[in-house]
């Protein structure tokens, strides 16, 4: 079964069904109350990661891989967002000045907050946003009526007994 943090900020995305990106994106605007961008990462960036998020103080955003499309754009994008939900990656010391200089033109020169990225799944933040954007696309497909089903049987398919 999905970690209560993964259950809790699954329970807080405010999911449209049937699911349409730009609509969960207006509404993770509105819950945040603040803009959001996704915008395609530069070129010379787009090897290091497949995503990006960066907050600054007066917006977020969110970096693709150049030529993303379909289903693989939206994953990179509810992967970004589900490091949001999950309150991941404080940044702190001299991390927003590398990515001043790597980005800085592309969202401004406030302050940097937050950092996330879409890349190697090596850390336990990288996998649970990774879990997570799994988990909204599962709930997604999950008309709201069926409740729990989608994720009752996605927990199965993981070998976790509901």
């Amino acid at each position: 079964m999905p970690s209560p943090k993964l259950l809790d900020a699954l329970a807080a995305a405010p999911i449209p069904y049937p699911f349409d990106l730009d609509e969960f994106l207006d509404r993770i605007r509105e819950q945040r109350q603040r803009p959001l961008y996704v915008l395609d990462l530069p070129e010379e960036a787009a090897g290091a990661a497949s995503g990006l998020w960066i907050g600054t103080r007066e917006a977020d955003h969110i970096f693709v891989a150049p030529g993303a499309s379909g289903m693989l754009r939206v994953l990179i994008v509810l992967h970004e967002i589900s490091h949001m939900l999950l309150r991941h990656g404080v940044v702190l010391g001299g991390e927003e000045e590398v990515l001043r200089r790597m980005v800085g033109d592309m969202v401004g020169l406030t302050p940097i907050i937050g950092l996330a990225g879409r890349g190697r799944f090596e850390t336990e933040e990288e996998r649970d946003a990774e879990k997570l954007a799994t988990l909204i696309l599962t709930r997604a497909q999950t008309p709201p009526e069926a409740g729990d089903e989608g994720l009752r049987r996605l927990s199965k398919t993981f070998g976790y007994e509901t």
